[in-house]
């Protein structure tokens, strides 16, 4: 391979490349030009962007998820113990707060206070029932609570949960005849 060295009519001085019978220009510059590299970054950072957003979303969800989980859970918890202490039990809500808890007959609380996970919050299903401003809709009286019965029955109703920032629900509803705590995805 033999070098040559020719005068360009505009960049100066440039190699060209004798290869067999033919002669080949060498490129003045290698590498990218800014444009492209412009070009690429915007690709990349856009691809990255969505992919955040995307994560972002998911990961709300799942946080709404687990809340709802971890109330089903405790409402079942509350109605293990209005069974097997042949005493009645409830499961309080603060809705302003973002808290509920279990209390005995007498009002004292038995386990510690459960805050609701950041960004979910009860939230009004605007399904036009009764008393559902504050995510909350007892069948019985408006008090914020739900009581579970020595029986294993309960208070009918359905709780609200909401992420914050999107459009998730869940829903969990407790049927009064057996006490049971269902959990569905959406307003139901």
């Amino acid at each position: 391979m033999n070098l040559v060295c020719k005068a360009g009519v505009m960049a100066g001085w440039r190699m060209m490349l004798i290869t067999g019978d033919k002669i080949t220009p060498e490129p003045l510059f290698k590498g990218f030009m800014l444009v492209e590299l412009i070009f690429v970054l915007g690709i990349i950072v856009s691809i990255t962007l969505f992919g955040f957003v995307a994560l972002h979303k998911r990961f709300s969800q799942s946080l709404l998820k687990t809340s709802a989980q971890e109330m089903v859970s405790t409402l079942t918890w509350a109605r293990r113990l209005a069974i097997t202490k042949r005493k009645l039990h409830k499961v309080v809500f603060a809705v302003k707060r973002r808290q509920y808890w279990i209390e005995d007959e007498d009002g004292e609380p038995l386990d510690k206070v459960i805050n609701l996970k950041k960004g979910i919050i009860f939230a009004n299903p605007n399904l036009n029932k009764w008393g559902e401003e504050d995510g909350i809709v007892e069948g019985g009286f408006s008090d914020n609570c739900f009581v579970f019965y020595p029986q294993g029955t309960c208070e009918g109703g359905s709780i609200y949960l909401k992420a914050e920032n999107q459009d998730s629900w869940y829903t969990v509803t407790l049927v009064p005849s057996t006490g049971k705590a269902n959990l569905y995805e959406g307003k139901h």
